[in-house]
């Protein structure tokens, strides 16, 4: 997805705040943002929104790239796309791709860190040669430092860019841009880095570090690592110490060390590949980290130097912390623990103490507990809730009682389940729930008519957290009504599945495990986020429950009731879905009988994708494809039927057999090739320079020297290549989607040998395309094999043209480069070392570039 509007529009917004004159020159933009189409797209009329790159280096120059196109002298910039992050992801995506630089050559600058410096309207002429007409770019630029002393060497997008040049703030093309440099020049804006963050690191004088547990969440900055305590500046920070004291009172209110002193710069990296220098500051505290009211992140932990190593901790800490030990040697004594510094627990609550019990069972399953060491003396305690899920069947489907919050109370205006806490050891929970029935809704629960529903662990945006014992309960007495009118003016019945937006968050998560049959889960909220549900930020994580391990590799409620529908009542679920993929794939056996197979795809692309293959070309393969069950746009879920065989990945063969085999790959591929006549291809459907120069980015360390050379020039001159015929294809066809079976088959009429059937899978990647397309991944099975490869072009029954050949080499080429990239990114090193493989051979194969013909010199 693209920023969204609100992000674009608080971008806008904090740039007016500073540049309130600008606001009648940017009416056009901000109409576009109150309007319905989505701000940044090129289709968006009639203007949408740019991002560029302002690079400055410590002469105070400016980064200006020529464009062919247009002529033009600009800084680099462009489109924003739909993988872009934030406006200023788009902007360090355009000027990486437009001048060669990498994220780590830039830093924030310290006096607009993350806010754009300018926001400037021009025309667009028409260009009738893509059909565009004439409309306004809304540029939002985002100046950066050089954190090098020289400029380093830049590597232009050719086919975009003429030539680049570094020009004063006074010669700057934009004149809105000039002026902004100009006025900020006074002020400091001299292209030399510093730090923009402040950390502090924190010890007791006796040998032990406070650390910060960061979240596990997308987005966040260095997650679930061991950091310190701290974070970015502000623009209202005067100083970096002003900075550091405002980040420990959001963070860890009421933890205030003693002797703050700047210690050292230490280098990071953020989430967009940028540079972060941040000013480290050493000082003093002894407190107990348990009961600091942590109001950003997991925990904090005292840590002593000999177990560093054992820890994951955010880059370059270690060595910080290790040389502050050996500049302050330790006391011999540790200090005594001190107390809590306050107490989160609500007026009128008793806190109670949660404990978690690890089971340990060995091979045989004997189950073996201990008590765990505790990491102080002082135990967490917190307050423990009952909520009532009072629940009435309808002709409509169920319903569950729920009161609106109201006078001097938490949440006030929003809906929530009649509940409440404990009042003191004296009570159990279920005794705590009757009790708050009656109070609030004047209904009488007899407790043998009470069931437990879910529990739910949740932390507020405040920072406290509580246990939420969900229960449900069908049989009550008397009718429901307010009971309190001071804290709840008004009651109603409302429909699971269609609950109020104006709800607490907390409650919502409750009703959402509740629905989805979960026993237990997590809803833990960031200071960021609202009291009041938002689907934007549903922070709820559903923990499977250990009493039913049939369940465990089963789906969610929904596309489990789906499946039953299409096949009947399901026996067993076993979760078959590969390990780099996203979409969830499920074997089913029913009931009486009979095996299908679920899959719940990632996003509605790969669906829609699938859907279509299974619904035209599959069916013309018989029994070599499966058959399309059952379909859900809105689940994203389809039931196929099951088909014999294994996958031929990994599978050993004999020579001979292996041929027959291939022999019938290559018919197969015939038969989808030929599922619809061809069609001419779509203007401007070859690789795209765009597409694989922001591969090679993200490949970049990984390539030998030589290879991003390689991979441009096959782009770059496969545009003079004949355009190739379109077809239906499946997109991914490698050995893991070919199942083979040994098998004499009656239903494949097209096998002369009886045990050569073969039989095609997973076609989220189907879509139509060049025939070569298909050829792509299955071609490094024949690498060495010349006889795979012409038992294949038998079955298929013609040879390639020199275009396919030719194609096929490029595509191959750019599939390497994105496979490595996408290795990199996710700690897969077994695509990271098939892509530098495929791509050492076809260099070793063809040292020459294609010709436009299609034929290599």
């Amino acid at each position: 997805m693209p920023p969204s509007r609100a992000h674009i529009r608080a971008t806008v917004e904090a740039y007016l705040s500073r540049h309130a004159e600008d606001r009648d020159n940017l009416d056009g933009l901000l109409a576009v943002l109150d309007g319905t189409d989505e701000p940044s797209s090129r289709a968006t009329l009639p203007g949408h929104v740019t991002c560029s790159a302002v690079v400055i280096d410590r002469d105070r120059r400016v980064l200006h790239i020529d464009h062919r196109a247009t002529g033009l002298t600009l800084c680099p910039g462009g489109h924003i796309e739909a993988g872009d992050r934030t406006l200023l992801a788009a902007a360090v995506r355009e000027v990486c791709e437009k001048a060669g630089l990498r994220p780590g050559d830039l830093s924030l600058t310290p006096h607009f860190l993350d806010e754009p410096i300018d926001v400037d309207a021009h025309n667009i002429d028409a260009n009738p040669a893509k059909d565009e007409a004439a409309h306004q770019h809304f540029d939002i630029r985002f100046p950066f430092y050089l954190t090098a002393e020289q400029p380093p060497t830049l590597a232009l997008q050719d086919e975009e860019v003429a030539s680049a040049q570094w020009l004063p703030y006074s010669d700057v093309r934009s004149p809105t841009l000039r002026a902004k440099l100009l006025a900020a020049e006074p002020h400091g804006l001299d292209g030399r880095p510093e730090p923009v963050s402040a950390n502090a690191l924190i010890h007791d004088g006796a040998g032990r570090y406070l650390l910060h547990l960061r979240d596990d969440r997308e987005g966040m900055w260095e997650p679930w690592v061991l950091a310190l305590v701290g974070g970015k500046r502000s623009r209202d920070d005067a100083t970096l110490d002003a900075t550091l004291l405002r980040e420990l009172a959001e963070e860890v209110p009421g933890l205030q060390p003693t002797g703050l002193v700047p210690f050292a710069v230490q280098e990071a990296t953020s989430v967009d590949g940028l540079a972060v220098p941040i000013a480290v500051y050493a000082g003093q505290w002894s407190g107990n980290a348990e009961a600091v009211d942590l109001r950003e992140g997991v925990l904090l932990t005292w840590c002593t130097v000999d177990k560093l190593h054992r820890l994951r901790l955010s880059p370059g800490l270690e060595a910080l912390i290790r040389r502050h030990a050996a500049e302050h040697p330790a006391a011999k004594e540790p200090p005594h623990v001190t107390g809590p510094l306050t107490d989160e627990a609500p007026p009128g609550t008793e806190p109670h103490m949660v404990g978690v019990h690890p089971h340990l069972h060995d091979d045989q399953g004997r189950i073996t507990s201990r008590e765990i060491a505790t990491s102080s003396s002082q135990r967490h305690t917190e307050p423990v809730d009952a909520h009532l899920i009072l629940r009435r069947e309808t002709a409509g489907g169920p319903q569950v009682l729920l009161s609106r919050r109201a006078g001097q109370v938490y949440a006030a205006g929003l809906w929530h389940l009649p509940s409440g806490h404990l009042d003191g050891p004296h009570e159990n929970i279920v005794t705590a729930l009757i009790r708050e029935a009656r109070e609030e809704t004047g209904v009488v629960i007899d407790q043998a008519d009470v069931r437990a529903a879910v529990t739910v662990h949740h932390r507020s945006p405040g920072g406290s957290s509580r246990t939420g014992h969900f229960f449900e309960v069908h049989r009550w007495q008397g009718e429901p009504c307010i009971a309190e009118p001071d804290v709840c003016d008004a009651m109603e019945w409302t429909s699971l599945d269609a609950l109020p937006t104006k709800m607490v968050a907390y409650c919502r998560a409750g009703l959402d495990a509740y629905t989805a049959d979960a026993r237990l889960a997590v809803h833990f909220q960031l200071p960021c986020d609202t009291i009041a549900f938002d689907p934007a930020t549903d922070r709820l994580r559903l923990v499977p429950d250990v009493t039913d391990r049939a369940e465990v590799d089963g789906p969610g409620a929904a596309v489990a009731k789906f499946a039953e529908q299409a096949v009947g009542r399901i026996a067993r679920w076993t979760d078959t879905s590969w390990a780099r993929e996203e979409s969830r794939v499920w074997r089913v056996h029913g009931v009486q009988g009979g095996t299908w197979y679920v899959k719940a795809h990632q996003n509605e692309r790969f669906h829609n994708r699938e859907v279509r293959g299974l619904r035209t070309w599959a069916p013309a393969l018989g029994a070599a494809a499966p058959r399309l069950v059952a379909a859900d746009e809105a689940l994203r879920a389809v039931v196929i039927t099951a088909l014999p065989g294994r996958p031929l990945h990994g599978a050993v063969l004999a020579p001979e057999r292996e041929r027959k085999v291939f022999n019938r790959i290559g018919a197969l591929a015939r038969r989808i090739h030929q599922a619809s006549p061809p069609r001419l291809a779509p203007a401007d459907s070859g690789p795209a320079m765009a597409k694989a120069i922001r591969h090679l980015a993200g490949a970049r360390y990984h390539l030998l020297p030589g290879d991003e050379k390689f991979v441009r020039d096959l782009v770059r001159q496969a545009k003079d290549l004949p355009p190739l015929e379109w077809v239906e294809t499946h997109g991914d066809f490698q050995l893991r989607n070919i199942l083979h079976d040994p098998g004499p088959r009656a239903d494949d009429d097209e096998a002369e040998d009886p045990g050569s059937f073969v039989a095609v899978i997973d076609l989220e990647r189907s879509e139509p395309g060049p025939a070569v397309r298909d050829l792509v991944r299955l071609s490094d099975a024949w690498h060495g094999r010349p006889d795979l490869l012409a038992a294949f072009l038998a079955g298929y029954g013609r040879p390639l043209t020199p275009a396919e050949q030719t194609r096929l080499v490029i595509d191959t080429a750019l599939d390497s480069v994105s496979g490595i990239a996408y290795g990199a990114a996710h700690g897969d090193p077994e695509l990271v070392e098939r892509g530098r493989r495929t791509l050492a051979r076809l260099r070793a194969e063809h040292l020459n570039s294609p010709s436009p013909t299609g034929e290599f010199r």
